[in-house]
């Protein structure tokens, strides 16, 4: 099944980190050292911090999974179409882990970039990668049993599949602020999902501008730190920008043809 690409996918990322750790004569755990950061309006919670103790773990999973499972339960004892109940752990999620990522951005960063900080752990960014997992074990789990026609094998089980272990691996690294940086570009899906679930609350624009804003700027911005700054995660940076950025063309194309066709005067007949 899937095995194989991800055991070659981790042993790729593997392969660029030695060569990096190389590259610079340190290894990951040596940058791992709490940084003196200068006080800022943002939350302590967001400061890195020496590892998170393993009780903290416990504490998170049992927070994420009810967060998860008790919403979802009450939205489809009254919601019985697959296609919105597919969205709601995707709304649950992304509303969680999106903001938290973004203040994790706005403190280690934008607009200053923290090369260091990227490879240490804050409380914030621990627990916004730990649900993020979470939320992908759960979706497996409850798409397997509620909404299976709308689980693909790609865009379900791989894709999760994936992104469990990469983060499982960043959270083992003690990495979570470089990680959980990207989850900021959850916010444009946060927004969609609404529309999923709640179709009266539909936002196609402000879904498109958030979607230009993080999934593509964020993106080419972390592209271009990580690269200046030789880390070596920058390669799934590539992938992960030419796939938003195809998909923020096809979605400009839809908005506009649905912008034509409602100023087009209406046919009479």
């Amino acid at each position: 099944g899937n095995l194989p690409p991800l055991l070659l996918f981790w042993g790729y990322v593997s392969a660029l980190e030695r060569q990096y750790e190389q590259r610079h004569h340190w290894t990951a755990a040596d940058i791992r050292r709490p940084q003196k950061l200068p006080s800022t309006m943002l939350t302590a919670r967001f400061v890195t911090s020496p590892p998170a103790d393993p009780p903290t773990l416990t504490r998170d999973l049992k927070i994420a999974c009810a967060a998860l499972l008790i919403p979802y339960a009450l939205y489809a004892s009254r919601v019985t179409e697959p296609k919105r109940r597919a969205w709601l752990l995707t709304l649950i999620t992304a509303s969680t882990c999106g903001p938290l990522a973004l203040g994790v951005v706005l403190a280690h960063v934008w607009p200053t970039f923290d090369a260091a900080a990227q490879f240490t752990d804050a409380p914030a960014a621990t627990f916004a990668c730990r649900f993020f997992v979470t939320f992908l074990v759960l979706d497996c789990a409850v798409g397997a049993l509620h909404y299976r026609k709308q689980f693909h094998l790609f865009e379900g089980w791989f894709h999760h599949a994936a992104y469990a272990l990469f983060f499982s691996w960043g959270l083992a690294r003690h990495a979570s602020i470089g990680f959980a940086s990207t989850l900021a570009m959850e916010i444009p899906t946060a927004l969609l999902a609404l529309g999923k679930c709640f179709p009266a609350c539909r936002l196609d624009l402000p879904y498109g501008v958030s979607f230009a804003a993080f999934r593509v700027g964020l993106n080419l911005y972390l592209l271009g730190q990580w690269y200046a700054a030789g880390l070596f995660l920058w390669p799934c940076a590539v992938a992960t920008l030419a796939l938003h950025s195809h998909w923020f063309y096809r979605w400009c194309k839809s908005y506009g043809r649905r912008g034509a066709k409602d100023e087009a005067p209406s046919n009479p007949l």
